[in-house]
């Protein structure tokens, strides 16, 4: 690991934190481009933050068979794979990919899929293998707390979707903000997946076209201080606050800890219990852009 051009506290909050998802939207790179992608980063000089590799189940099997007609060294390499329509009958792509990667030092070691109530959470904790990190993706409706419940009841994950291709599937505020308190109270650990390309909220294009709108977004950052500002009970105005902020001024590394205005957190890699990382189309964007963020 080389993170020598990050502060260590920096380095110790985005550890293996972003999920590469270079197949989905707005990059939308073919599965053969995304395999060499991941395949460079995870040799670069910043693999320190790059978690798991994001495939459909469904292209699960296109995806082995693209890593069998080379030599790539795939020992180590951890993939997620998101179910589809067909839901939790998927797992069973899941479960071949499996057996075939066994010989390359590779797994399928998370899930991830919709759950829009408690009995889609039973059923997705049926069907995950017991190695398995399952997550469940939330929809941040009114009754949203029951599908939490149910997922704690069956030791899974939850799953926030941040934003996407167009301004309107970027949540709320305060619906972002009822979530990380209703996942802080119940200690249910959760990802976050789209719109998390930058480490600070403002105005960016919402794809890479030449002609995309602008549209504004959140960031990475910010959704970890609001985590760690919900897990220590907080307002949910000063929780907004963290996940509005869009001044890199008020948030800096000093001295170990991770500062945002008159708030000082000790141990801000503490957060990564609560939030396991999120999904990016990009991952050189998050990195490269926190050369200009955070500067002491």
């Amino acid at each position: 690991m080389n993170s020598s051009r990050f502060p260590p506290a920096l380095a110790r909050l985005l550890h293996g934190a972003i999920d590469y998802a270079g197949l989905f939207p707005p990059a939308g790179l073919s599965l053969g481009e995304t395999i060499d992608h991941y395949g460079r980063y995870r040799a670069s000089p910043d693999c320190w933050a790059l978690g798991r590799l994001i495939v459909p189940a469904a292209r699960l099997a296109e995806f082995v068979a693209l890593l069998d007609a080379t030599d790539r060294d795939t020992a180590g390499w951890r993939l997620s794979a998101t179910l589809g329509a067909a839901g939790a009958a998927e797992c069973d792509l899941v479960a071949e990919a499996n057996r075939r990667l066994t010989g390359r030092g590779a797994a399928v070691d998370a899930i991830e899929a919709r759950v829009p109530d408690g009995p889609a959470v039973a059923v997705l904790a049926q069907s995950a293998e017991p190695a398995q990190a399952w997550y469940g993706e939330v929809a941040l409706d009114t009754g949203f707390e029951a599908v939490l419940d149910a997922l704690v009841a069956h030791r899974g994950f939850a799953k926030i979707r941040m934003g996407g291709v167009t301004a309107d599937l970027f949540p709320d505020p305060d619906r972002v903000v009822r979530f990380l308190q209703a996942v802080a109270v119940r200690s249910l650990p959760f990802k976050a997946t789209a719109g998390l390309h930058h480490p600070l909220r403002g105005p960016y294009p919402l794809t890479y076209l030449p002609d995309s709108a602008t549209g504004t977004m959140y960031g990475y950052l910010n959704v970890m201080v609001a985590t760690i500002l919900a897990c220590q009970g907080s307002e949910a105005a000063e929780i907004r606050a963290a996940l509005v902020e869009s001044d890199a001024r008020h948030l800096r590394i000093l001295d170990g800890t991770l500062e945002w205005r008159h708030r000082r957190f000790a141990d801000p890699e503490s957060c990564r219990v609560s939030f396991h990382g999120f999904g990016s189309c990009s991952f050189r964007e998050p990195i490269d852009e926190l050369r200009t963020v955070l500067t002491p």
